[in-house]
């Protein structure tokens, strides 16, 4: 009954299809491919050094989508992707990936880093709406290309935000330990 309403679902979000859409999507998922944009904003916050703390956040989320969501939860459940079931679902624009379907790991490291970028405290406010934004809009360029199911990518986005609150709490237990050491040093 849930694959039914999921495959409903994506033939729906395939009638709006268009090539600027295409285009769009496809640029995307790209961004999305092993986290490799959040990584990037990761690098880039270690380095800068204001928030290096929340970069190393970004990329502790990330490693926590990959053993739960990548090597954990995805061969557990073994959900096979939406366009096995229904070949018409199946696109040209990305190579399409061999894995399993749930949870969907771009959404999943989307949110896990967008989720680490919310609980930052930044003074460029502005940047969170727009990592949630950008989450989004990969989560969703999964659905477009029918790569992922609703409920794939659903579970995705609740498995980044509890990897992006664990990595928070991890980095903060690992600040605090580290500046308890030092003071008694």
């Amino acid at each position: 009954m849930i694959q039914n309403a999921d495959l409903s679902i994506l033939h729906a979000i395939q009638g709006a299809a268009s090539p600027a859409l295409d285009t769009f999507m496809v640029g995307f998922t790209t961004l999305g491919e092993f986290g490799a944009l959040w990584a990037l904003l990761a690098v880039f916050m270690i380095t800068a050094g204001k928030h290096r703390s929340y970069g190393f956040a970004i990329l502790a989320a990330i490693a926590l989508v990959v053993i739960f969501g990548e090597i954990g939860l995805k061969h557990l459940i073994a959900r096979p992707r939406p366009f096995l079931l229904d070949p018409s679902l199946a696109t040209t624009l990305i190579d399409l990936p061999s894995s399993y379907s749930c949870p969907s790991g771009h959404t999943a490291s989307s949110f896990a880093a967008a989720t680490v970028l919310c609980l930052a405290p930044l003074a460029r406010r502005w940047l969170k709406p727009v990592a949630v934004g950008t989450a989004c809009i990969i989560a969703f360029s999964r659905l477009y290309l029918a790569v992922h199911n609703p409920t794939d990518v659903l579970f995705g986005a609740v498995l980044g935000i509890a990897c992006g609150v664990a990595a928070v709490a991890i980095v903060r237990k690992i600040a605090e330990a580290l500046q308890n050491r030092k003071a008694q040093a």
